[in-house]
């Protein structure tokens, strides 16, 4: 099997070779949108203006931590005529049989998520991340490493969930949301709400000046 990594600025992108190589896929190229991509081997790295005039059919995995940036880059490689990738699920993670993961996710090594579960498209759960049974990622979301989400969680859309943060069961969180890295949620988290502190509050989130904000990053 053979992969494409689109968007390779983010240090993240080790993490998806790495992955990558436990699985013995091999990463045919990385693209770049601008900017000092980082992968282990510079030389594979193709600029987004010059993939036209490559040869590349192989499918891709949108690589950015922003679940927005992710989003960017998948419609990027889209125009280009390229085609998703199915699930990229480290083997150090456990996963059983009765869960389902949309295509163009990538889940990291260290990852545990219990049975019945549905994780969505091009979903980001970083390392050691834990979730709960009867649980449901929507397409989008990114949670970062070592969070631990209890069991029966809603998760919308391009919700992003901070290092460390705990949820507790049958919480809901919003379109867009944004838990805090550490924050402890015991309460539901509306659409576009900034979280954070134990227990978790609302706050002002400047988009902009916060590490959501894209500019940059891949």
């Amino acid at each position: 099997m053979k992969i494409l990594l689109f968007g390779v600025r983010t240090p993240l992108v080790v993490d998806y070779e790495e992955t990558c190589s436990r699985l013995g896929i091999e990463v045919i190229a990385g693209v770049s949108v601008n900017g000092t991509p980082r992968m282990l081997d510079p030389s594979r790295v193709v600029a987004f203006d010059k993939l036209a005039s490559t040869d590349l059919n192989v499918p891709f995995i949108s690589c950015a931590f922003s679940s927005t940036r992710r989003k960017e880059l998948c419609a990027l490689a889209l125009s280009a005529g390229l085609h998703v990738a199915d699930a990229l699920v480290d083997p150090n993670a456990v996963l059983p049989k009765s869960i389902r993961v949309g295509e163009g996710t990538f889940i990291n090594a260290g990852v545990v998520i219990g049975g019945s579960s549905f994780v969505g498209e091009h979903v980001l759960i970083n390392r050691a991340v834990s979730i709960g049974h009867h649980s449901l990622i929507g397409d989008y979301v990114s949670i970062g490493p070592g969070a631990t989400l209890a069991s029966n969680i809603r998760i919308a859309e391009g919700a992003v969930i901070g290092a460390g943060a705990v949820i507790l069961p049958n919480m809901q969180i919003g379109k867009d949301a944004v838990v805090g890295a550490g924050a402890l949620v015991r309460q539901s988290v509306g659409d576009g709400v900034f979280v954070v502190g134990n227990p978790a509050v609302e706050k002002p989130l400047n988009r902009e000046k916060s590490s959501l904000n894209t500019t940059g990053e891949e």
